[in-house]
């Protein structure tokens, strides 16, 4: 669901803050429900499998568009392009196939590693989340010019609704962790680092007036290759799962939060730690990857292999009110600098470039 955010959510404010563009949108056989308002005119392709799409169709429909740039937000962009299509920028979200493979579907592995490479070489421009995104993809793809082609430009914070009511059975002042239940999110490790908090007897934790281990609320669709996970986390004690939630629950979930347990194997980006920020929740994070460099000062990180370690990051947020605190405005302070309006500036600037134009028709 992450790039499906971005694409809307950029898509959103580059047409809002428009002085003088115009955008197409080029949608996969439906305009998306969350841009029907959006004043701009739409492309609809016959076909909604993403192979029919990038492989073949838009071939023959870039040079149609008559748009001096184009931007693949849901990346990867086309492989094979015609003479005539617009200057392209594609969107890469992270490079999860490669730097954790065994944590990511063969499929998307096959399909990433066959179309990446001649997207990178034919786009004028590639956009990545954080800056260790970019060290991941001018290590691992060695494409001529791609050093200048990389800019790094973050996301931004998506609409949060009202917070609406906490689920049934929680409690204010738990630990939260959101992210679909698959193996890069690393539960099983978290569940066992939440064991070993509760086995450790009397800790000095007094969260919301209530002395001990606060409960586990996990919050995520199952994702894929879960396994066993789902039957570990119903059956350990003071664990709720609450799976998938809307977005008024889960503002409500971030606000009655003490600690975001989002120990992670690796992130291009971290939507979920953005938006805990926000809330002023701070978090464990694993070391890996993007998350470091998102939370600097506003979380603590760990080794997200080892459960210990996790353990051990939890029980001194847990331990610590005014660690808490502080990290917590931290997040507030840090979040505020992360906007949509922003990286449509910064996205449409790269697009005028590419174009050799001061206003643009983008796709």
């Amino acid at each position: 669901m992450g790039m499906l955010t971005v694409a809307v959510e950029l898509s959103r404010a580059l047409v809002q803050a428009r002085s003088g563009d115009e955008f197409v949108l080029v949608c996969s056989r439906e305009r998306p429900e969350s841009l029907h308002d959006l004043d701009c005119e739409a492309v609809l392709t016959p076909y909604r499998h993403e192979l029919a799409v990038k492989g073949w169709w838009l071939r023959g429909v870039e040079p149609a568009l008559e748009a001096d740039a184009i931007l693949y937000p849901y990346w990867p962009g086309p492989p094979f392009r015609r003479g005539g299509a617009p200057p392209a920028v594609t969107f890469v979200h992270d490079l999860a196939f490669r730097v954790r493979p065994a944590e990511v579907p063969w499929q998307q592995r096959l399909y990433f590693r066959a179309v990446l490479p001649p997207a990178l070489r034919h786009a004028a421009a590639v956009l990545v989340p954080s800056d260790s995104t970019r060290r991941d993809l001018t290590r691992l793809y060695r494409t001529p010019g791609l050093d200048q082609k990389v800019h790094v430009i973050a996301e931004g914070l998506p609409r949060s609704p009202a917070a609406g009511p906490l689920p049934d059975g929680i409690e204010p002042g738990y630990i939260l962790a959101v992210g679909s239940v698959e193996p890069r999110k690393n539960y099983p490790r978290l569940l066992a680092a939440y064991r070993q908090l509760r086995g450790r007897g009397a800790l000095p934790f007094i969260i919301n007036g209530r002395p001990g281990v606060p409960q586990l609320v996990i919050a995520g669709r199952a994702g894929w290759a879960y396994g066993d996970t789902l039957e570990r986390i119903a059956a350990e004690p003071g664990v709720v799962y609450v799976g998938h939630v809307d977005e008024a629950t889960l503002a409500a979930l971030y606000q009655s939060a003490s600690v975001l347990a989002f120990p992670s194997l690796y992130e291009g980006f971290g939507l979920p730690l953005l938006e805990a920020m926000a809330h002023g929740l701070p978090a464990v994070v694993g070391a890996a990857g993007a998350l470091p460099e998102l939370a600097l000062g506003a979380a603590i990180s760990v080794d997200a292999e080892d459960s210990a370690a996790i353990a051990e990051g939890l029980e001194r947020l847990l331990a610590d009110e005014g660690l808490r605190k502080r990290l917590g405005e931290e997040g507030i302070r840090r979040a505020r600098g992360y906007t949509w309006a922003n990286a449509a500036e910064r996205t449409l600037d790269v697009m005028r470039r590419i174009a050799g134009k001061p206003q643009t028709r983008a796709a």
